[in-house]
């Protein structure tokens, strides 16, 4: 079977985007014949003259793709937002010219919970969702969602994963508790909250150290705030990938991204879990399916600063017992979010979606 998938990026050095890195997997894990196609803005990449240009001649390289791949099927990546939702409404409407079956993937996005305001938007949201011959998403409260909303037939629901080997419990011996946090650094994700909760638990005379990394617009922000707060037990570590990603996991005690909004299901978070990190993430989409509140990690309601600090301050005091709900999140992870199960899942909405 030959499939065109749509992502941003797959280079780790050059794109933190969750979407990559389930890509990655789906290529390196599944027995089919893929084609990346590049779509999507890469973390350092600015709306500048070049990047106009390069969307305007996208959709002649994506014609370009399909005459020469001739995939079975087209596994477009998307996300609910403005732009996404623009471009890959431009992109499947080809594939259903081409009469290429579509498989419509949702990674999360502000528009999925969120109303949309433009009535234009609305419209070409609609039609996205009209035209794919099946759509993915992380879980039935997302399906159910979307649902309400848009009324799309042929939902299947499809986590994301983690590869085997990576599920294991990590020996962690730090002097003070370390806090980490990875991923894009945007606004959505809650780092001004991070932040506040630093300095208030610094000043509560709480004793520990953050590192980060990742990339994106908030960097210069979060990185100067945070090293103005704890000094040398603050790191910045740039974008991190493969065995140094791991490696760095398996050193953290807490893991924490109290997103604001646009999650769909955080890699990272599932990437977390699996060595038995503690997770603090913020309860939206679908993370609030995974984690179970004080028994495998810690749900923190979107922009409160002041749950964030009291699920900090439990963490880093040790009142609750992080080795139990470590071994819970393992589990969980191995249950349900392991690559195998992926792929046999994936490879069933394939066959549904060519068979019609």
């Amino acid at each position: 079977m030959k499939i065109l998938i749509t992502a941003p990026s797959l280079d780790e050095s050059r794109n933190v985007s969750g979407i990559s890195t389930i890509v990655r997997q789906i290529i390196e894990y599944c027995p089919d014949q893929f084609l990346h196609f590049v779509a999507g803005r890469e973390d350092r990449e600015s709306s500048g003259v070049f990047w106009a240009i390069r969307q305007l001649i996208l959709p002649f390289r994506f014609i370009a793709q399909i005459l020469r791949f001739r995939p079975d099927v087209f596994h477009i990546n998307t996300a609910l937002t403005d732009r996404s939702i623009t471009r890959d409404a431009v992109l499947l409407a080809i594939a259903r010219l081409t009469r290429t079956p579509v498989i419509l993937a949702i990674h999360g996005g502000k528009y999925l919970i969120e109303d949309i305001p433009s009535k234009a938007m609305r419209f070409t949201t609609k039609r996205l969702l009209s035209m794919a011959d099946s759509i993915v998403v992380y879980s039935d409260h997302e399906k159910g969602l979307i649902e309400e909303r848009w009324a799309p037939k042929n939902i299947f629901i499809l986590p994301n994963a983690i590869p085997g080997r990576f599920i294991e419990k990590a020996q962690r011996s730090n002097d003070r508790p370390s806090i980490l946090y990875f991923g894009r650094m945007h606004e959505s994700k809650g780092l001004h909250e991070l932040t506040n909760a630093v300095r208030i638990l610094r000043k509560e005379g709480l004793d520990f150290d953050v590192r980060a990394y990742g990339e994106g617009p908030l960097r210069e922000y979060f990185v100067t705030e945070m090293a103005s707060l704890l000094d040398d037990r603050f790191v910045y570590g740039g974008v991190i990938r493969g065995n140094e990603k791991w490696n760095i996991i398996r050193e953290a005690d807490i893991f924490v991204l109290p997103s604001r909004y646009g999650e769909g299901l955080p890699m990272a978070m599932l990437e977390a879990m699996a060595t038995g990190c503690v997770v603090i993430v913020g309860n939206v989409a679908s993370v609030r399916t995974v984690i179970e509140n004080a028994k495998n990690g810690f749900l923190v309601e979107p922009f409160s600063e002041a749950e964030l600090v009291q699920k900090l301050k439990q963490t880093i005091r040790g009142e609750v017992n992080l080795e139990d709900i470590g071994l819970q999140a393992i589990e969980t992870v191995r249950k349900h979010f392991e690559i195998g199960q992926y792929v046999q899942r994936l490879s069933r909405i394939y066959a549904n979606t060519i068979n019609g």
